[in-house]
Formats: C-alpha cells, structure tokens, sequence
C-alpha cells in the first residue's frame, strides 16, 4: 500500500479553511486506501489530517520523540505510535517509510522537514513526489522564493524533485492518486 507522509502544522493557523481542508484531504486519502506517516501530535493540522484519514479507514503510524510524548502530544488514535529519542531519528523513520510527501500549510518544523527533503532529493539522496495543499495561497511565498534563488544560481530545480500543489483538497488528492495510486 502506497504510504504518504505528512508534514504539517502542531497549530491549527490562523484561518478556519486550514484545518477544514487538511481533515477533507486526509478524510478523502484515507477512504482510498492509503497509509501514512506523520510526526504523531494531536493538535494542529497534524492531529487533523490524522483524525480525518483515521475516520475514512486510513492507517495512520505516528512517529513522535519522548520528549514531545511525555507533554501528552501524542495522537493516542493512531493505529502505531511509535516513540523514538530525537527529532533525527523522527524524521528519518518517516522519510523511509515515504513513498510521496504532502506537505501542508505550517511553521518552523513543517519548513524545516521541507528544506531537508528538498535538498535531499536535489542531493539525490531522494526521490521522493512532493504535494503541496496550498491552501489560502500559503505556500506561493516560498515558491517565488525557490524561483529566485533558481533563477540566481543558486538552486538546481530540477534536481529538487517533482513538486505538485493544488489549493483544493479533492483535486491534490486526484493528482496523489493519479502519480500514487494506493496499492490495495
């Protein structure tokens, strides 16, 4: 079964859409038979996208580190919750398990996850599809960010891996299962 990982938000933003769309993709992935693997909070957009897929029938492995676990963050709904020591060991466990990432609108975390598979799949370290819900345009700043630094030199956005992004959570989810169709 095709499994996606999710980097998300631990806070739910500033606009009700943010977690309205993220539940209604992970609602819709998970009622097509995909599994996931996300960072294991319950709060935010993580615990959203996870709650959504789990009520559709989606397996959902949270992977969190003891330190976030022991302040009561963890998703205990989840059908593995697997606990590791550090944030490294978090994001490593997740990118192997990974067969394409989606990546939701979120902070200093969601952008740190995103920088390091965007590097690692330019690296060649990866090769990884990359899903953008651009939910309220949330990502267009950074994606005139990635084109300036490209047209400067300084990325090799071809090298960065495919990037796909739609704002609407039905339609991301027709292009994940047209690139990603879950295996059943």
């Amino acid at each position: 079964m095709s499994c996606l990982c999710i980097f998300a938000g631990a806070s739910a933003g500033s606009r009700s859409s943010y977690s309205e769309s993220t539940s209604m993709l992970g609602r819709t992935l998970g009622a097509r038979g995909y599994q996931f693997v996300y960072g294991g909070g319950r709060t935010g957009l993580m615990g959203a996208f996870a709650t959504g897929a789990i009520e559709t029938g989606g397996h959902v492995t949270g992977i969190i580190p003891d330190f976030l676990d022991s302040r009561e963050v963890g998703h205990r709904d989840v059908q593995s919750l697997q606990i590791v020591s550090s944030m490294h060991d978090r994001k490593a466990k997740m990118y192997e398990m990974a067969d394409g990432i989606i990546i939701l609108p979120g902070g200093l975390g969601t952008l740190d996850e995103l920088m390091e598979v965007l590097t690692w799949n330019q690296l060649g370290l990866l090769s990884t599809p990359l899903f953008f819900l651009d939910t309220e345009s949330f990502w267009q700043p950074l994606f005139r960010l990635l084109d300036h630094a490209d047209n400067e030199g300084f990325v090799h956005s071809r090298k960065m891996g495919t990037l796909h992004q739609h704002e609407n959570a039905d339609e991301l989810a027709e292009i994940i299962e047209n690139i990603l169709p879950p295996r059943r």
